[in-house]
């Protein structure tokens, strides 16, 4: 389990959703993706469409129109009405050959935008209001950027700056700027472009006459590119060589050079590098000169990576460890990625081990019995406040003026005002319900666990003593074992809905423990499936947890995978509530991860203890609801 201040970027799950179903109406391509990038770019290759974090800190009405205007410019303009092999080819040369790479292939995804954005009004003139906005917001943010760029004497910024403000301007404005005045006649031709190729003339003609005028590329990038090489493919031209800093080189010991690499696994994936870019572009600007040979491109290997890190409390890890269980103990697993991405596209290699609770050992059970005792008083006023709601509503009138109409009619001569009706389902008092209780056992649960179990106790005692089936199980996925095509998740089944009602049910509970990572959505989705096929008219699905969901290959997608999962489940009838379990006092972020991923159905505990002080209010809240 990530905590949520690892990363103060959050995506609003329903607002990526809404974006991804415009994309998939607009592209109109079988399997395509969409994702969060530094900026918006097509990849027609990888069938895939990038929304940037331009936006993140925009007012919310700014943001989805940003968002709305990148789709339509990726998913319908590129995807519909760009020459993507001319578009990929040149942009390649320019990075290639052009002492001017940055500016140029900026100058050419801009006007290409520009050309785009007038096709897409004409074809949809509802995108009128959107591309306007758009225009104002990138306006007055490189009004900005030019000030700043003038300052640093960033004369390829500032180029740019006055590119975009040019183009986008509704009446003329002239600029004071000696490469402007270069490139302006030809910024004019812009509204002439047709197709692509024009665009590409028009950018070779800037480059003709700037290539031997401004000394120095761009420093940002403002306007997103597909990446030129695919994962699986080989680069086959060699890298520009810069001269280093450093002058020293490297001393390699040959009798270790040719050593096998070790892996080290992390005991949990909650901490990565975000400063990764920062340090290889020091490397490869001040760096040490090694006997690499440069001239040829390396083969790229399964288990390439730029640096790990090993960080935290790390320990051994528990994943592997059944207590010496018979086979019959715990089911075999089950494939749960199967045809048709069956449990969503973020869990494609997602397999599921269901561990059944062992026997109780005499210290468990001794532990068991001592928060019992702790919670008894709590458990005894919510059956005494639901028992009591009950009897009120059997002993209420029932008859009515007006519904279904009764089959004894004797009244009607003996009342002179006789209520000859009821309504359905008025007569049903007894609680049918049931639950489900999900409790998180990620590594970074490690300082809560105890804490947290006296809260399920109370939640399992509460609902035994008022004869509601549930069940209750710990979940986590198996990190140092996880691979991209086999990601092992356990669902540890310490009390199911057969043994829920059982008197001597419960100690097994405190055979929770903290594991490793988590992959909320998938378990939330085999939870649904389960209560799903229960027979009670009423079904409550809860879910404790200290963090955004964390795994291989999950990272933001967890939050959007997890909501999909809650929002499938409540189409099922049922109730999903999230329950956070916060260190310190509840703060936005904490609101926006839970909200972004339960809309408005979730519970914030400053800690472990105040949860249980907030379980007993939930459910009878909930219990409540069921018998209205």
């Amino acid at each position: 389990m990530k905590p949520i201040m690892f990363n103060n970027k959050k995506i609003d799950a329903s607002l990526f959703l809404q974006m991804e179903n415009l994309m998939y109406a607009l592209l109109k391509r079988d399997g395509a993706a969409l994702e969060y990038a530094f900026q918006a770019y097509y990849d027609e290759r990888q069938n895939k469409v990038a929304n940037s974090h331009f936006w993140d800190d925009r007012s919310q009405e700014d943001k989805v129109l940003g968002l709305k205007s990148e789709i339509y410019l990726k998913a319908l303009g590129n995807g519909h009405f760009s020459d993507m092999k001319v578009y990929r080819e040149y942009t390649k040369e320019l990075l290639l050959e052009s002492p001017l790479q940055r500016l140029l292939t900026q100058v050419f995804v801009l006007i290409e935008d520009l050309r785009l954005e007038e096709i897409i009004k004409k074809k949809r003139p509802g995108t009128l209001s959107i591309f306007a906005r758009r225009r104002e917001v990138y306006r007055n943010h490189f009004r900005g950027q030019y000030e700043t760029n003038r300052i640093r004497h960033f004369e390829a910024d500032m180029l740019f700056s006055l590119i975009y403000i040019m183009l986008t301007n509704d009446k003329y404005e002239s600029f004071d700027n000696e490469y402007m005045d270069i490139i302006e006649p030809i910024l004019f031709d812009v509204f002439e472009a047709r197709s692509t190729e024009d665009v590409m003339y028009i950018v070779e003609k800037i480059r003709y006459r700037l290539e031997s005028e401004l000394k120095g590329d761009m420093i940002n990038h403002y306007f997103g590119i597909a990446p030129l090489v695919n994962e699986n493919e080989k680069v086959s031209c060699p890298s520009p060589v810069h001269e280093l800093d450093n002058d020293d080189k490297q001393d390699v010991d040959e009798e270790k050079k040719n050593a096998e690499d070790e892996t080290f696994s992390t005991w949990h994936r909650e901490n990565e590098n975000n400063d990764e870019e920062n340090f290889l572009q020091f490397e490869l600007e001040h760096g040490t000169k090694t006997s690499l040979d440069v001239q040829t491109a390396r083969e790229e290997e399964n288990g390439d990576q730029a640096m790990g890190m090993v960080y935290g409390n790390s320990r051994k890890s528990k994943q592997n460890n059944f207590d010496n269980n018979d086979e019959k103990d715990r089911r075999a697993s089950q494939a749960a990625a199967g045809p048709g991405e069956k449990y969503g596209k973020y869990n494609i290699g997602a397999e599921i081990t269901y561990k059944a609770a062992r026997t109780s050992t005499p210290s468990e059970k001794a532990t068991y019995s001592t928060i019992k005792s702790f919670v008894h008083k709590e458990v005894k006023e919510l059956q005494k406040v639901i028992e009591k709601t009950m009897e009120n509503k059997k002993n209420a009138k029932t008859d009515k003026y007006y519904g279904r109409l009764r089959k004894k009619w004797l009244r009607v001569f003996t009342e002179k005002q006789p209520r000859m009706f009821y309504k359905k389902g008025q007569e049903s008092k007894e609680l049918d319900v049931a639950f489900h209780l999900l409790v998180d056992c990620s590594g970074s649960m490690f300082n809560k666990m105890d804490e947290t179990k006296k809260s399920v106790v109370l939640f399992h005692e509460a609902l035994k003593s008022l004869g509601i089936p549930h069940a209750i199980n710990g979940f986590w996925e198996d990190a140092s074992s996880a691979k991209e095509e086999y990601k092992p998740n356990v669902l540890h089944e310490v009390i199911t809905y057969e043994t829920s009602l059982n008197h001597h049910a419960g100690a097994e509970i405190m055979q929770l423990t903290e594991e490793e990572d988590n992959r909320d959505g998938f378990i939330i989705r085999l939870a649904s499936e389960a209560l799903a096929k229960r027979p009670e008219k009423h079904k409550f699905l809860l879910l404790f947890t200290d963090g955004e969901p964390s795994a291989l290959d999950y990272q933001q997608d967890g939050i959007l995978d997890t909501h999909e999962a809650v929002k499938y489940a409540r189409k099922k009838g049922m109730e999903v509530i999230g329950i956070f379990i916060e260190e310190g006092e509840e703060n936005e972020e904490t609101y926006n991860l839970m909200k972004n991923i339960y809309d408005h159905h979730f519970l914030v505990a400053k800690d472990a203890t105040d949860l249980r002080l907030k379980i007993k209010p939930l459910l009878k809240k909930l219990l409540l609801k069921s018998i209205q």
